[in-house]
């Protein structure tokens, strides 16, 4: 409960941009049991063969984000910069990190984000740990990972939130970019879209 009250009173950082986050954590994470490959433990050649890099869109329910994995383990992602919560808007910085195999087509990155309150003020930060798993054609991410997790900090580090997925919470997925193929899921027409 304490936690739950230190989190809601946590100024500039609102739960919609936390949230988002987990969104963007999840579209990135799919549980499963592979062997562990520490980072250490790979070879130059597993890191650039492993189907996770490359240009990622991901759709989650939170909203959209971009995915980046490079061969060097070095990862950046990119969310919407501004989210409107409970506690007014919030700006959130790329989230930038490091992944590692964690099997064939399983990774597992942790990644930060900055965030600032609506004057520029610094109010902390969020941690998210995935573990992507790619489809068997390298083509597309889809997550129901619960061991993701986001940590949410203030300003001085101090921990005031740990979110994990919603079980059951509707997939994220993700579509490798490609040059004349963005990555972007089918449109669904709306009542007014025109056919011709």
């Amino acid at each position: 409960m304490e936690e739950h009250r230190r989190a809601s009173s946590f100024a500039g950082l609102s739960r919609r941009a936390a949230l988002g986050s987990v969104g963007a954590a999840a579209a990135l994470g799919l549980g499963g049991c592979l062997g562990h490959v520490t980072a250490q433990d790979a070879t130059p050649g597993d890191m650039a063969n492993h189907p996770i890099v490359g240009a990622w869109m991901v759709t989650t329910p939170g909203g959209p984000s971009l995915a980046v994995f490079f061969a060097d383990g070095t990862n950046i992602q990119g969310v919407p910069t501004v989210q409107a919560g409970p506690q007014g808007v919030t700006f959130t910085g790329a989230q930038v990190g490091t992944w590692e195999p964690d099997g064939d087509r399983r990774i597992h990155f942790t990644g930060v984000q900055l965030h600032t309150d609506a004057t520029g003020a610094f109010v902390g930060t969020v941690t998210i740990d995935g573990h992507p798993r790619v489809s068997d054609d390298g083509q597309t991410l889809i997550d129901d990972a619960p061991e993701t997790t986001v940590t949410v900090r203030d300003a001085a580090n101090t921990i005031v939130n740990v979110i994990t997925p919603n079980p059951g919470g509707p997939p994220a997925t993700g579509i490798r970019m490609g040059v004349g193929s963005p990555g972007f899921p089918p449109a669904t027409p709306t009542g007014g879209t025109p056919t011709s």
